[in-house]
């Protein structure tokens, strides 16, 4: 059979279904980086929390660490039992501290709930997937790499025994060629069918956000109505 010395392409399936993959990597890291920072805008805090993860395995103090709820809250309770709790502005203080300090407590079962049941699984889901993907992939772009130029070697035949023997070495490598291609494509297919579990992430994120709001927000009113009596 007469062997083909045109350069080797990718079909167009596999250049979106790749394209699609990346796009989705690249965007799910970048967005589980931007809430690790809103989990924890410290930036001191947060690298001793990733060293704490990923180093000596204590994992991090997201749910021991004072909240600036809780610092706000301490402050003004001290302050409001300086003045002096009987007066108004001192029992006001005492009052919305106490408040802050449960928010603040409320806060780290918020941030311990977001952290297990979202970042966690959104961060990790499909990392070594992804990995195995991107070496197979680097190694597809090495057999095309040896087959156009074992192609190439047919054209610069001269004569026809060195023809049939580069001929030869153009089937060997189309055949590897086509093996990397096949489970390059098949990681692919099965990355790309299991993206959407991270809406099931998302959707706990969003509960999450829910029910501390909620709780937050019935928390501060009872607060208000309190003073305002």
């Amino acid at each position: 059979a007469v062997v083909s010395t045109q350069s080797t392409g990718y079909d167009l399936e596999y250049i979106q279904l790749s394209a699609r993959v990346e796009a989705t990597q690249n965007n799910i890291n970048k967005s589980s980086n931007a809430a690790r920072n809103f989990l924890q805008p410290n930036a001191a805090a947060r690298l001793e929390d990733m060293f704490n993860e990923k180093i000596t395995g204590r994992g991090n103090a997201m749910d021991s660490r004072s909240t600036y709820s809780e610092l706000l809250g301490n402050h003004m309770k001290v302050g409001g039992q300086e003045i002096g709790d009987n007066t108004q502005v001192g029992q006001s203080l005492v009052e919305v501290g106490e408040t802050f300090v449960r928010l603040g407590m409320m806060e780290k079962e918020y941030l311990k709930d977001v952290y297990e049941n979202f970042f966690k699984p959104f961060s990790n889901h499909l990392q070594v997937e992804w990995s195995n993907i991107n070496t197979e992939k680097r190694r597809l772009d090495l057999a095309r790499l040896d087959l156009d130029a074992a192609k190439s070697k047919v054209r610069g035949a001269r004569t026809p025994e060195v023809m049939q023997q580069n001929e030869q070495k153009v089937r060997e490598c189309q055949a590897a060629f086509d093996r990397q291609y096949e489970q390059t494509k098949i990681l692919l297919t099965d990355a790309d069918r299991k993206s959407a579990e991270f809406t099931t992430h998302l959707e706990e994120f969003i509960r999450s956000q829910i029910n501390f709001h909620e709780n937050a927000q019935k928390l501060l009113q009872e607060t208000y109505a309190k003073m305002k009596k």
